[in-house]
């Protein structure tokens, strides 16, 4: 059996999820190829083809619905399965239904579909849990993508039922939901900033997954490509990056999957930006 796994993360979370899957079918037999996502990319001949994205203001990342987009339509009906890493199952929104709903365009049958919960990243206006209140998250969330990679396997499918989250009415969801994705997302990189302790050492630039941050005079710069994966501000070594108006780091914990190493994580960047807008 070959399967192809396709990811993007930010800080690891999607990442730990898919390879947990990719070691699962590994033990079973299965020829199994995982990497991070490129646009554009076509999709060799295989029985099974699996994504895992993290959940973004009710949608998913820009990136992974460009990527998406570009995919090359598969000559025959094409089994997949989608998997969406979230704080909370509850907060998953529209994520699934829109990677469901370009798949089928794709000519993809997705058979399984489903939100694994993983410690939260969004430090400009949440608190991450600590290492050690991230380690039973992480080990149930592991669990959770063996066991869907078992269901899959015996050829059990299951499908993500959509929710509107408890905190919100029906328009106060889509007011947040489009408002981020046709707003927000192309504005929030203007709010980046450093404070003083920033010694221009430019990891946040080496990492960053979509080139979105540039170093001028030994200073980070973000630009549009932006996708507010959180990378840049929990790994900066001097906890320097914050954001405008109420985005305030300061105090509060950093997250990083344990194992995710983004210095050595195949970067995702051979795309041509401004033909895919």
């Amino acid at each position: 059996m070959k399967i192809e796994l396709r990811y993007f993360t930010g800080t690891g979370n999607s990442l730990k999820v898919l390879k947990s899957c990719a070691d699962c079918f590994a033990e079973k037999g299965a020829e199994v190829h995982l990497s991070s996502i490129t646009l554009g990319e076509n999709i060799g001949e295989a029985d099974l083809i699996g994504f895992c994205f993290p959940v973004y203001a009710f949608g998913i990342p820009r990136i992974c619905r460009k990527y998406l987009k570009s995919l090359k339509r598969f000559k025959q009906s094409q089994q997949a399965f989608v998997l969406i890493t979230a704080g909370s199952a509850d907060e998953s929104g529209l994520s699934v239904m829109e990677s469901e709903r370009i798949l089928r365009k794709k000519n993809g049958s997705v058979i399984y579909s489903a939100v694994v919960e993983m410690p939260i990243n969004w430090i400009v206006s949440m608190n991450p849990p600590t290492r050690e209140e991230a380690v039973p998250i992480i080990e149930k969330g592991v669990a959770q993508a063996r066991k869907i990679a078992e269901d899959l396997l015996n050829g059990i499918n299951q499908h993500h039922r959509f929710n509107y989250p408890k905190r919100y009415s029906r328009l106060g969801f889509y007011k947040d939901y489009l408002l981020f994705k046709y707003l927000g997302i192309y504005n929030l990189w203007r709010m980046y900033e450093v404070n003083s302790s920033c010694n221009g050492c430019g990891l946040c630039s080496r990492i960053c997954p979509v080139r979105g941050i540039e170093m001028v005079s030994r200073k980070p710069v973000w630009n549009s490509r932006c996708e507010q994966c959180m990378r840049c501000v929990n790994c900066c070594p001097n906890e320097a990056i914050h954001q405008l108006y109420g985005g305030n780091t300061s105090g509060r914990n950093r997250y990083l999957e344990p194992d995710f190493k983004p210095l050595k994580e195949e970067n995702l960047l051979r795309l041509d930006w401004p033909s895919l807008k």
